[in-house]
């Protein structure tokens, strides 16, 4: 049975559908890398693409659809890195998911920045956060998945997640606010696509640890244990137990007392 949240993110893709695009992660990237391009040539043109409110209103209205398309800045070879990762986790999310899943997923994640951004009307705001939550999504799938960092140092995707997380927290607590408004929106988003995911897994995994507290109480148990003088196989490991077949019931019996023991008769039936 799906839960509150897997309703509501069925009618925001009923909303979205009519304006979703295939091959979206490919768009983005493209997107990304040419005005890494311009960026490189014209370095104030990143400036003037990120969102910042008062500029908006002041009548700069194209920020409100250029911020997603700024790459972070850094070297060339970073740069491509980044548009590779990008591009092949964003591919996977919407093979997974479906385009409109996807679409979903990045559109309502751009409207919480944007949302973020009316608080701070002074700052620039970029999608940097938001599409570090592509990487989460990625993790969250695959948490085997194997980088090899540097060529040489394989590391699970999961643990790059978990500093990723980390990190996002750290600059919840400490980092500027509008910073801190971005991760908030960005990890709100994630979190309303995968909540129903975490409760399924830790209730899971909750079972599976009840079901192996129950082995190793199972393997706790002696196997045999002598109804008259009470050793087990667990006290004495080279014990030979037999059942009596004159006894009532199976009660076992050590080798001592397997033949000197008073044997067990059914109770008299009540008149």
């Amino acid at each position: 049975m799906p839960l509150r949240t897997e309703k509501f993110l069925r009618f925001l893709d009923r909303i979205v559908r009519p304006i979703s695009i295939q091959g979206l992660p490919l768009l983005l990237v493209a997107a990304q890398a040419f005005f890494y391009i311009g960026g490189q040539i014209n370095p104030p043109m990143n400036e003037q693409l990120l969102l910042v409110w008062n500029k908006v209103l002041g009548g700069e209205f194209w920020r409100v659809f250029s911020f997603p398309m700024v790459a972070p800045a850094g070297h060339p070879i970073f740069a491509i890195f980044y548009f590779y990762i990008l591009y092949m986790m964003g591919s996977f999310l919407e093979r997974t998911w479906g385009s409109v899943r996807f679409c979903s997923f990045i559109y309502l994640g751009l409207l919480l920045n944007l949302l973020s951004g009316l608080a701070v009307r002074d700052a620039a705001i970029s999608g940097t956060y938001m599409y570090s939550t592509i990487f989460l999504a990625f993790a969250t799938f695959n948490p085997n998945f194997t980088f090899m960092i540097m060529f040489v140092l394989p590391v699970k995707v999961k643990y790059l997640a978990w500093i990723q997380a980390a990190f996002f927290l750290l600059t919840i607590l400490t980092g500027p606010l509008p910073a801190s408004l971005m991760v908030i929106a960005a990890l709100g988003n994630y979190l309303l696509f995968f909540s129903d995911m975490m409760v399924n897994r830790g209730t899971s995994f909750h079972r599976r640890l009840k079901w192996q507290a129950k082995v190793q109480e199972t393997k706790k148990k002696p196997m045999h244990t002598c109804i008259v003088c009470g050793i087990d196989s667990h006290t004495d490991r080279n014990m030979d137990f037999r059942y009596c077949s004159k006894c009532d019931g199976t009660p076992a019996y050590c080798e001592e007392h397997l033949r000197d023991h008073e044997h067990l008769t059914p109770p008299p039936q009540a008149q």
